[in-house]
């Protein structure tokens, strides 16, 4: 089927990603209040893509090269600076401790976990059983995941996020820490939804995986989609990369890693702007472009998520939603009625807790078995 055809699953439009490279947590909590000059670090610069309904596409590049933060903005778990990520479907991140709470049992994350996904109770406990068996982890699910190696967060929290049944699936180098007859099964998990036409990215430093399992590669650089296109295509020039890197001496290795980190705290959306206008002249072959479309590019480039700087209403106003957010989510997955919501306010915090978490899955486990 042609591209054109395809129903577009995701698309990203001039992404960005800036961090302030806080000292301490308390700082990064200050910065949202008031103004700070802690240094820039651009995570992504300007990545644009599309992939397409029943697509795999593999995320290659090295370490801190802002694969995983690309797709954690696609997940909707971190949002971009800049730019728009257009999502058609519903998205599950597989990544290591993605979601699992250390002191709750691995019975009591497929809970918590699923209910944060959209599963009802009655759901969740016609998966349990089978999501426990995919994950290999026997007595140990009903044991706190703080205890759990690499490898036993992976199982659970991919064995979650398959059994959720989600359009959009994003594997965050998940199965990189697991056993190689689990890998086997997962990667077996994931071609059965490539059969079913579901979208698929897979993050992965296993180059033979990518090879066998991807449709088109996204080779992120520092920052930036150095390629985009045929898996065989990219991953020739990615393994040329790698040797040529390889061979180049511990100094020139550094000094090429100082340029590109100097080149992501200097970034700025002004040179994405110079550069979409660059890159759209050669497109079209034009070296003078008509004013709106470097209008809509202006636009689309500086298009920010949030103000460099907050006014004081701004400041009330989010902590107000933020208060409502919380009420209400408690509310709702919590079950907690009005009346207990007024004679006890507490509750709304003490009812997450480990021990009251425990208390709901044993209720739910019991009301399933006297059903049965």
């Amino acid at each position: 089927m042609a591209e054109e055809e395809r129903q577009v699953k995701v698309r990203a439009s001039y992404v960005t990603k800036q961090y302030e490279m806080a000292p301490t947590k308390s700082d990064k909590m200050k910065s949202l209040f008031f103004k700070t000059n802690f240094p820039k670090f651009w995570a992504v610069r300007g990545v644009n893509f599309e992939a397409f309904e029943g697509e795999t596409i593999a995320i290659v590049g090295n370490n801190g090269s802002g694969k995983s933060t690309l797709m954690k903005m696609v997940a909707g778990i971190v949002p971009p600076t800049s730019g728009e990520i257009e999502i058609n479907g519903e998205t599950s991140l597989i990544a290591i401790n993605a979601g699992l709470k250390g002191n709750m049992s691995g019975r009591e994350n497929i809970r918590l976990k699923a209910l944060m996904l959209g599963l009802t109770n009655e759901e969740i406990d016609a998966k349990m059983d089978e999501i426990i068996a995919f994950s290999e982890l026997g007595d140990f699910i009903d044991q706190q995941v703080k205890s759990y190696s690499s490898g036993m967060k992976s199982k659970l929290g991919f064995s979650i996020s398959v059994h959720t049944n989600p359009d959009i699936l994003i594997v965050d180098e998940a199965l990189s820490v697991g056993d190689a007859t689990f890998n086997r099964k997962s990667l077996a998990k994931i071609k059965e939804f490539q059969q079913q036409g579901k979208t698929i990215f897979f993050v992965s430093h296993s180059l033979g995986q990518v090879r066998e399992m991807a449709d088109r590669v996204l080779w992120m650089h520092y920052g930036e989609v150095r390629m985009f296109g045929p898996t065989e295509e990219v991953m020739d020039a990615y393994d040329k990369f790698i040797a040529d890197y390889k061979a180049l001496s511990g100094k020139e290795q550094t000094k090429y890693r100082n340029e590109y980190r100097t080149a992501q705290q200097n970034f700025s959306l002004d040179e994405l702007y110079e550069k979409s206008l660059k890159r759209e002249r050669k497109i079209t072959g034009n070296d003078v472009l008509p004013a709106e479309i470097e209008t809509s590019i202006y636009k689309s480039t500086h298009n920010r998520h949030s103000a460099e700087r907050w006014s004081v209403v701004d400041k009330t106003i989010l902590v107000v939603l933020l208060l409502l957010t919380v009420f209400v989510a408690d509310k709702v997955i919590l079950n907690l009625g009005m009346k207990n919501i007024v004679e006890h306010p507490s509750h709304l915090i003490t009812n997450w807790s480990p021990e009251k978490i425990h208390e709901l899955n044993v209720e739910h486990m019991a009301d399933d078995l006297s059903a049965k």
